[in-house]
C-alpha cells in the first residue's frame, strides 16, 4: 500500500475564540425571525384548529348507557356533533357527556334543545334505535326554538324521544295509579297518536303519579277545560271488551277533549276508568231517570227500544236527600224524536224465568248485556207527546208497581221519523223495500242465472219507483225474461206493465204488494233548483245529508251530478233523496260505476 501525501490530510482549522462569538451575532438576527415564523404559524394553525372543533357543550345523563367519545350527535340522521369525552360529575350521581358540535350547527346550543342517547328499545308496538344493536350508540337532539337564547348546559332525557316536532305543549297529569305506564308511552286520540310520556313519578305527597306529556303542535287544543285523560288497559267483561290491544302491545293515554271554545290549561287530574261515554254527538239527549231502586242498573246500562240500543246510561246515584235513585241517561242524536213526555221507562235488568205446566220453564233476557249490566227500555204510545227538552225527569217502573204492564207498552207502534236530519213534526220517512232483479242468460252455450240488487219504492197508485236497470230486464236475459224479488214475494217481469222515466222506471202491480208502507203520491215532487236533501234506505240512523257543494245540474236534464269525491256506496242504489224542508221525495240515488246521481222522480198523478 502506498503512502498517502502530506498535502492531502485533513488540516484543523483553529480559530480563535473572539472570532466564534462575532459569528453567532452576525447571524443571531436570522435566528429570532425563524423562531418568531414558526412560532406565529403554530398560533395560527392552533386557532384554527379550535375554530373549525366549533362550540363546546355539556350534557348531564343519570346513566351513560356506553356512550363513549367519538360517538356522533344525530339531527334528523345528519352528524352535527361529535362526543368528545364521558366522565362522572363531581358528586359520582351523574354523567357529563362533553360534545363539540360542528361550526355549521352552533346554533343548536340553545335554550329548550333537548338531547338523549339513542339505544336499542324493544316492544310488541315498535322497535326503535335498531341500529344502535351493530352499530356505535349516538346521541340524538331536538333543537329548542330557533329564537331562544344560548345555552351551553342542559340536562339530558333519559328516554329517547319519539314524538319529534319541534312546537309542542308540555303537561302534567295527576293519576292515583300508573298502572305500568313508562316514558315513552303514547297519549292517543281517535287511533293517532297525539304526544306521547316524557316522565311518570310519584307526587310530592307519594299519595298518587304524576304524568308528564308532550303534546304535538297539531293537538295542543286537547289540553282544554273539559278535557279528560285516562289510561287504557284491557277491561273484559260481560258489559264490552275495551283496550283489548293493551295486553300486546302496551298501555297508553287515552283522551277525551272538552269544549272547543274552553281555556287551554297545563295540569289535569286523570281519571281512574275510562268514562262511559267517551263522545258525544252533537243533537244528543241527556234526560234524568229515577226511581225507588237501583234495580241492578249500574253506568254505562243500554237504554232499549224494542230491543234496539238508542243510548245508554251515564251516571248513578242517589239524590241528594238519599229519597231515591237518580240517573243520567244520554239518548244518540238519531233516536231523541222518541223521547216525549209521555215516554214510558222501566227496567230490564237480569233475567226473567216462568214456569207453568203447559209452556215448561222460560228464560228470557232483553240481551247479554242487560244480564251483566243491567237496562233500561221505553216506549213511546201511538199519540206521542209532546217533544221533551234536556234534563227531562221520567220515573222508571218497576215489576213491583201496580200499573207495570210491559205488554201494553211492548205493542204500542207510533209512527215518529228517526234520524239525525231534523223534518216537521209529524213528517214521516219513506221506507224503501231491498230488490233484487233475477234473469237468466247464456254464456259460452251455458245458462248461468244473474241478479242486480238495489232498493225500490212502493207508490199509494200501486206502482213500485226504482232505478230502471232493476225494474227492466237486461239486453242479454233469456227470452227478455226477469223475475223481481222483494219481501219475500216474486214478481214476474213484463214490458207493458213498465214505464221509462230517464233513469227511472215504475212498474205497474196488480195488486199492493203485502207488509210493504206505500208512500203517498201527494208527497213526490221535482225540485225547482239545488236543494238540502238526505238520503234514507235501510234504516232511518243510515240516512246522511248530501251537501248542496257537492250537487252540480245541467240545463235541461232532469238531475243533479253527485261529486265523485263524494263517496257514496253502490249499495244505496235506488235510495230516495228526501227534501230537508218539507219532506218530499224529490228523487231516487242512481250509482253506475261508482259514480252516483239524483235522478228526479217523475211527474206521477194517481
Amino acid at each position: 500500500m502506498s503512502p498517502i501525501p502530506d498535502d492531502q490530510f485533513p488540516v484543523a482549522e483553529i480559530q480563535q475564540g473572539g472570532n466564534v462569538v462575532a459569528s453567532l451575532r452576525r447571524n443571531s438576527s436570522r435566528l429570532w425571525i425563524v423562531t418568531a415564523i414558526c412560532l406565529i404559524v403554530t398560533v395560527v394553525l392552533f386557532a384554527s384548529a379550535n375554530r373549525n372543533r366549533g362550540t363546546h357543550i355539556a350534557v348531564h345523563f343519570q346513566q351513560g348507557h356506553g356512550i363513549k367519545p367519538g360517538d356522533a350527535l344525530r339531527h334528523r340522521g345528519i352528524e352535527v356533533g361529535e362526543v368528545t369525552s364521558v366522565k362522572l360529575d363531581n358528586d359520582l350521581g351523574a354523567v357529563v357527556v362533553s360534545i363539540v358540535l360542528e361550526p355549521a350547527s352552533a346554533g343548536l346550543a340553545r335554550e329548550g334543545s333537548r338531547f338523549w342517547i339513542e339505544r336499542p328499545r324493544f316492544s310488541l308496538t315498535r322497535v326503535s334505535g335498531l341500529e344502535t344493536v351493530v352499530g356505535a350508540k349516538y346521541l340524538g337532539i331536538l333543537p329548542g326554538d330557533a329564537d331562544a337564547p344560548p345555552k351551553f348546559l342542559f340536562d339530558g332525557d333519559e328516554s329517547p324521544l319519539m314524538v319529534l316536532d319541534t312546537h309542542v305543549r308540555e303537561i302534567e297529569i295527576h293519576f292515583r295509579d300508573g298502572h305500568g305506564l313508562q316514558i315513552g308511552d303514547e297519549l292517543k286520540h281517535r287511533g293517532i297518536v297525539v304526544g306521547e310520556i316524557s316522565n311518570v313519578d310519584l307526587n310530592d305527597e307519594l299519595s298518587g303519579v304524576m304524568v308528564k306529556v308532550r303534546l304535538v303542535d297539531s293537538a295542543e287544543s286537547l289540553a282544554r277545560a273539559g278535557s279528560q285523560f285516562w289510561i287504557e288497559r284491557p277491561d273484559v267483561s260481560l258489559t264490552g271488551i275495551r283496550g283489548l290491544e293493551t295486553i300486546v302491545g302496551g298501555r297508553y293515554l287515552a283522551v277525551s277533549p272538552g269544549p272547543g271554545d274552553a281555556e287551554l290549561l297545563t295540569s289535569f287530574d286523570g281519571l281512574e276508568t275510562a268514562p262511559t261515554t267517551t263522545e258525544r254527538s252533537e243533537g244528543g239527549l241527556e234526560i234524568m231517570l229515577e226511581g225507588l231502586h237501583r234495580r241492578g242498573v249500574r253506568p254505562g246500562a243500554p237504554v232499549l227500544y224494542r230491543g234496539h240500543k238508542v243510548g245508554q246510561v251515564i251516571s248513578l246515584g242517589l239524590a241528594p236527600d238519599a229519597s231515591r235513585i237518580e240517573a243520567r241517561a244520554y239518548i244518540e242524536p238519531a233516536f231523541t224524536r222518541l223521547i216525549r213526555d209521555n215516554t214510558v221507562f222501566w227496567s230490564t235488568s237480569g233475567v226473567k224465568a216462568n214456569f207453568s205446566i203447559s209452556g215448561g220453564f222460560e228464560v228470557s233476557a232483553e240481551t247479554l248485556e242487560t244480564i251483566a249490566a243491567g237496562g233500561v227500555s221505553l216506549a213511546t204510545p201511538d199519540a206521542p207527546g209532546k217533544p221533551v227538552s234536556a234534563g227531562h225527569r221520567f220515573t222508571v217502573r218497576s215489576k213491583r208497581d201496580e200499573d207495570f204492564d210491559e205488554d201494553a207498552w211492548t205493542s204500542w207502534q207510533p209512527h215518529i221519523a228517526l234520524g239525525s236530519i231534523e223534518l216537521p213534526e209529524a213528517m214521516t220517512l219513506p221506507q224503501p223495500a231491498r230488490a233484487a232483479l233475477v234473469w237468466k242468460e247464456k254464456r259460452l252455450g251455458l245458462s248461468r242465472t244473474r241478479q242486480r240488487e238495489g232498493w225500490l219504492l212502493a207508490l199509494s197508485d200501486n206502482r213500485l219507483l226504482g232505478p230502471a236497470d232493476l225494474l227492466i230486464p237486461p239486453d242479454g236475459a233469456i227470452d227478455g225474461e226477469a223475475k223481481l224479488q222483494l219481501v219475500g214475494q216474486e214478481i214476474a217481469i213484463s214490458a207493458e206493465r213498465i214505464d221509462l222515466h230517464g233513469k227511472l222506471a215504475t212498474l205497474r202491480l196488480d195488486e199492493p204488494l203485502k207488509d210493504v208502507s206505500a208512500w203517498p203520491m201527494d208527497r213526490v215532487r221535482k225540485p225547482k233548483s239545488i236543494e238540502e236533501v238526505f238520503t234514507i234506505a235501510e234504516s232511518a240512523e243510515s240516512g246522511f245529508p248530501i251537501p248542496v257543494s257537492r250537487l252540480t245540474a245541467t240545463a235541461g236534464i232532469d238531475e243533479w251530478d253527485v261529486a265523485p269525491s263524494f263517496s257514496i256506496s253502490p249499495q244505496l242504489h235506488g235510495a230516495c233523496v228526501v227534501s230537508r224542508t218539507d219532506g218530499c221525495i224529490l228523487g231516487l240515488l242512481v250509482v253506475d260505476r261508482g259514480v252516483a246521481h239524483v235522478a228526479f222522480a217523475p211527474a206521477l198523478t194517481e
